[in-house]
């Protein structure tokens, strides 16, 4: 895995608990952070992401377990993109690339696995919905240190737990990703199509713009992204909903920017998609 870590300039400050109850635990350099997670086989880490932009790419043998605790942001791999608010965590496997990019400013949990310890979790990228308790959890385990052996025993069986729970989640299936495709023609397809989310696009005025008949277009879709055109249409006004949202955008303007013009048809699509209503997810920002 090519992960880099460098609290210094990607995020600050880093803590690992404190004694049970505190609120925060206390900062460590890059240094410490990396022996930490070499020397133990689960460690949760607590941090604020600063920079705009931030290459997440691995240089640890470890799984990850991003969870945000506030903001929203963008990540990227070859394969696609998702979004990450604190309603949704991220399954990072060891050797996973991700180029992450803030929308709202980001306080997350990152929890480091070995990979012996997590072995039978997803190999691919996953991002899932977290229940209440899966993040209560999370945020129980700010108050950690482990300083004793029988503290870090309590400490990977509460965090398997945790695991489990993130599988069950997993098995929803529920990705919110928008795939990204191969060939120079579905690239500028989905391009045009993402420019203009607030008007009623249709598949047939994509296709002429990029010099295909819709039949072939939706095939070259199936082969390169395996999503229909109108799935991939609804989910890229889901994830630029969400955007909106978590930026204080009232919901009826939102609605209009993604190109409904019926509250009600909106809201009943951004519940489907997102597992909660418009006007719950703004309150999570």
């Amino acid at each position: 895995m090519e992960t880099t870590i460098d609290a210094s300039e990607h995020q600050h400050p880093v803590s690992e608990g404190g004694d049970q109850g505190a609120s925060s635990g206390a900062e460590r350099t890059p240094e410490e952070v990396l022996r930490a997670i070499h020397e133990s086989r689960a460690r949760v880490f607590f941090h604020t992401i600063v920079m705009e932009a931030v290459d997440l790419s691995m240089a640890l043998d470890r799984h990850v377990l991003l969870y945000g605790l506030e903001g929203l942001f963008l990540m990227e791999t070859d394969r696609g993109s998702w979004r990450l608010p604190p309603s949704r965590a991220a399954w990072l496997p060891a050797g996973t690339h991700v180029q992450t990019t803030n929308i709202k400013r980001v306080k997350c949990a990152s929890i480091f696995f070995a990979k012996d310890f997590a072995p039978a979790v997803s190999d691919t990228l996953q991002v899932f919905s977290v229940s209440p308790v899966m993040r209560e959890m999370i945020k129980h385990a700010q108050g950690w240190s482990a300083s004793s052996t029988e503290k870090e025993a309590h400490m990977e069986r509460f965090l398997l737990t945790l695991l489990e729970l993130c599988i069950e989640q997993m098995a929803l299936g529920r990705q919110l990703v928008l795939p990204k495709a191969r060939s120079e023609q579905v690239v500028a397809a989905l391009s045009y199509t993402e420019a203009r989310l607030a008007e009623p696009v249709r598949l047939e005025e994509v296709a002429a713009e990029v010099a295909m008949t819709p039949r072939t277009l939706m095939r070259k879709l199936k082969a390169e992204i395996r999503m229909p055109w109108g799935d991939f249409l609804r989910t890229a006004r889901m994830l630029r909903a969400m955007e909106c949202l978590a930026n204080d955008t009232p919901v009826t303007e939102t609605a209009f920017a993604v190109g409904y013009t019926n509250m009600a048809a909106f809201s009943t699509a951004f519940k489907k998609h997102v597992g909660m209503s418009p006007s719950e997810y703004r309150t999570l920002f």
